[in-house]
């Protein structure tokens, strides 16, 4: 798909609920969503940079790292409003043609799997969406208990005959502006998009810190190159 020009947007939002404060915590020597910031700032494809916030700390975070701040209303900030409410929001006040999302819950994506993803949408004329994703091959089942990727009825075969299934995890997503405009009109999302692609990730990078035991898990990942770093009591980035 053409890009004409590719606006990052970092989501942060003051409230989480399963890990305290998480965009602001420290992890290895600097805050965690500076991750995402750094890694979008390294893409020489990005046009701009905002992170997207209703939060003042994370604000001024994004201002002492060069970045612009997107003001989020505090309405779609809160537990109820989605991510297609926010996202629809960016695009619409910036009248945006293509944007990129980098999670700031990912911190282990660099700028080389989002150059990827970038290169990968432009050589795919057909898509308006990219979503990162894990791939796998291993037997899938809903809770239902139907299966999704093998038949139950015949033999088991080697998990690598299976067709293989996305985990969708949104490290990375690339969305078409105007498509999503129109399926959010349509049927008040544009997630996921229309013509989709899907770019597998190392999971070792695309690790998704959602509970304590993410965080504890990405700073081990993190400490292997940083060993002066330990799993010490959480501390948080505050304004100087």
């Amino acid at each position: 798909m053409e890009i004409k020009k590719l606006i990052a947007h970092i989501p942060a939002r003051a409230g989480s609920k399963r890990v305290k404060s998480k965009n602001l915590r420290m992890l290895c020597g600097k805050p965690m969503i500076a991750y995402a910031i750094e890694c979008a700032k390294s893409c020489p494809d990005i046009d701009e940079i905002y992170v997207n916030t209703d939060c003042p700390t994370i604000g001024a975070l994004a201002k002492e790292y060069g970045v612009n701040i997107f003001d989020r209303d505090p309405a779609l900030a809160s537990d109820t409003a989605t991510g297609d409410d926010f996202t629809i929001d960016i695009i619409e006040r910036l009248n945006i043609d293509t944007l990129l999302m980098i999670s700031p819950v990912c911190p282990l994506i660099t700028h080389k799997e989002v150059s990827k993803a970038i290169e990968f949408y432009k050589s795919n004329q057909s898509a308006d969406t990219l979503i990162a994703s894990e791939e796998t091959s291993m037997q899938v089942a809903k809770e239902d208990g139907d299966f999704i990727n093998i038949n139950p009825t015949g033999p088991l075969q080697p998990s690598q005959n299976n067709p293989k299934i996305h985990i969708c995890n949104w490290a990375v997503t690339i969305w078409n502006g105007e498509t999503f405009r129109k399926n959010y009109r349509a049927y008040g999302g544009g997630y996921c998009g229309t013509n989709r692609i899907f770019l597998p990730l190392d999971p070792n990078k695309s690790v998704k810190v959602s509970y304590e035991q993410d965080f504890k898990m990405v700073e081990s990942l993190l400490s292997v190159d940083n060993p002066r770093f330990t799993n010490a009591s959480p501390s948080y980035w505050l304004p100087s």
